[in-house]
């Protein structure tokens, strides 16, 4: 593991703890999850991707998250985002975010079991935002990883990225305790 990689990794790790146990996202774990639960925790999760997403610029697993909405009967157009978002401006911020979402993807795979198991759904129906489904995210992962440590090479790039993914996590866990339309129920 590269000195960006280990950088981001501790900086974000209790954050990154506390958000395993949010109140919105905790049921994805358990064997007695809800549709409603699901619909819940995506609903939340769509808020914090779109804008994110669009202010990266880059491509991202937003279409899969909204054809599952779209399957659990949910109009994505019409929900609420979060307008909420640190500085992304600056390179090394944005390649953090993106460490941040596609670091993400890992875990809504290990998640993806238990979904299917509880819910029925999978990666062609309801659950290609887990799967991550059409993306070689493995490729894409180790891609991200060789940019990071080649255009975070500097302390001070280094301090930026991971201030901008400490920023990124805390403004998605202040999203998850005040997103409307998404009480776990």
């Amino acid at each position: 593991m590269g000195p960006t990689r280990r950088a981001l990794r501790d900086a974000i790790q209790a954050v990154h703890d506390r958000l395993d146990r949010a109140p919105v996202l905790h049921p994805l774990t358990s064997p007695t999850l809800t549709v409603d639960q699901y619909r819940a925790a995506l609903i939340a999760l769509h808020g914090f991707h779109a804008p994110v997403e669009a202010r990266i610029g880059e491509g991202g697993r937003l279409p899969l998250l909204r054809a599952d909405l779209a399957t659990l009967g949910v109009d994505a157009a019409r929900l609420p985002v979060m307008g909420d978002l640190p500085d992304l401006s600056a390179s090394p911020a944005r390649l953090a975010a993106r460490y941040v979402l596609d670091g993400s993807a890992h875990g809504g795979r290990a998640m993806l079991p238990n979904v299917a198991r509880t819910l029925g759904l999978d990666a062609s129906h309801g659950a290609r935002f887990l799967a991550s489904t059409g993306i070689d995210t493995k490729s894409e992962w180790s891609i991200l990883l060789a940019r990071l440590e080649s255009e975070i090479a500097t302390p001070e790039t280094r301090a930026l990225a991971c201030a901008a993914a400490v920023a990124l996590f805390e403004s998605l866990e202040r999203w998850l305790e005040r997103c409307p339309l998404s009480s776990p129920g």
